[in-house]
């Protein structure tokens, strides 16, 4: 069964950037399931292998990709044969519980990961949650689960895969940009409460917000003195994501108006923001083989009754979609400040 989702185009469309929305503003999302299994390979970078080959509830749905999943869990089990020490093998009573996978940032893991993890909260006391090591050096990583109050955990040792006797399995949404909007309401509501009850102090309320990516290793703007002086303008502050643990992040988002950020990790905080604010993204010009922008923000925010607008960007230096830099056109960037800016928030 698949539900038709329906998302508003962003608002202020241009006539000659009309097509790269108008064709896919519904999406249908399949129900995920949760599947148990027996005798399943676990790699490090959670692809999941029974008798019948890969699982599919362990990966996305990308036919182009599919022969890097196999590429990659193969070469564990080949290293897992070769090298017998490279393979823990947990064959006991204990039900484990699978939701990382090869995509390791703040996106993947906020909005797959977790909300794997929420589809079978009500069921933690009975599961024994398995991450790689190297995830508890990661606040975002650690933090996020800790409203969960998770009482089992085993870290696989760096490098190492498992053979587990029994396997829950929630499904990994199969296509990234694509979300259960029911989850994203209830998940969002889940941190505000947590951090209510935590009463996470983050100082002085922000409602205008700009998120830079300066400090980040790829996406900069080349420009971003010059854009910089119109967020001053109108009273934005400039938001580092690296400074601030998750549950920070979660509050100061809780209560932004009007955000700003280019395409990447920092706006995935778009769900933590109230129904009736506003976001701008930054993305880039068409610069390999998309055909439209990535609509993982225009999604969420409109699966959120959140005011979506967007701005087409420049590509400076690498030519890649998801890895050059980009040039902000400043004035066309205050026009949608001002015209975002003028939609009170209510």
């Amino acid at each position: 069964m698949n539900n038709l989702i329906t998302i508003p185009l962003p608002l202020n469309i241009s006539s000659d950037e009309f097509n790269l929305y108008s064709h896919y503003r519904a999406y249908r999302f399949p129900v995920q399931k949760i599947k148990t299994f027996k005798n399943v390979f676990i790699t490090f970078t959670g692809f999941c292998v029974n008798e019948k080959g890969l699982i599919k509830e362990c990966h996305h749905d990308y036919a182009v990709q599919y022969d890097d999943y196999l590429c990659n869990a193969s070469h564990y089990y080949h290293y897992s044969i070769i090298k017998p020490e490279n393979l823990i093998t947990l064959n006991n009573k204990t039900i484990y519980l699978a939701i990382h996978h090869i995509w390791f940032n703040y996106y993947h893991w906020i909005c797959e990961s977790i909300f794997r993890l929420w589809m079978v909260r009500k069921k933690l006391n009975n599961l024994t949650l398995i991450l790689p090591e190297f995830y508890k050096d990661a606040n975002f990583i650690t933090a996020s689960i800790e409203p969960f109050n998770i009482k089992n955990i085993y870290f696989i040792p760096n490098g190492k895969s498992l053979l587990v006797k029994n396997l829950c399995l929630p499904q990994l949404k199969p296509i990234c940009d694509s979300y259960n909007v029911l989850h994203l309401k209830q998940v969002r509501k889940f941190y505000w409460d947590y951090i209510a009850k935590r009463k996470k102090n983050v100082g002085d309320k922000i409602e205008n917000l700009y998120i830079s990516r300066k400090k980040a290793s790829r996406r900069k703007v080349v420009n971003e003195d010059e854009i910089l002086r119109i967020f001053y303008k109108y009273d934005f502050t400039i938001f580092y994501p690296e400074e601030h643990d998750f549950l920070e992040q979660v509050a100061i988002f809780s209560k932004i108006k009007y955000l700003v950020g280019e395409h990447g990790s920092g706006l995935t905080n778009i769900l933590f923001m109230n129904k009736g604010t506003s976001v701008l993204e930054l993305h880039k010009n068409q610069t390999n083989e998309l055909t439209h922008p990535s609509f993982l923000f225009w999604y969420m925010a409109g699966a959120l009754g959140i005011n979506y607008y967007h701005q087409s960007c420049k590509t400076y230096g690498k030519e890649d979609y998801f890895e050059g830099d980009y040039i902000v056109d400043p004035k066309l960037l205050e026009h949608n400040l001002v015209m975002m800016l003028s939609v009170d928030y209510v």
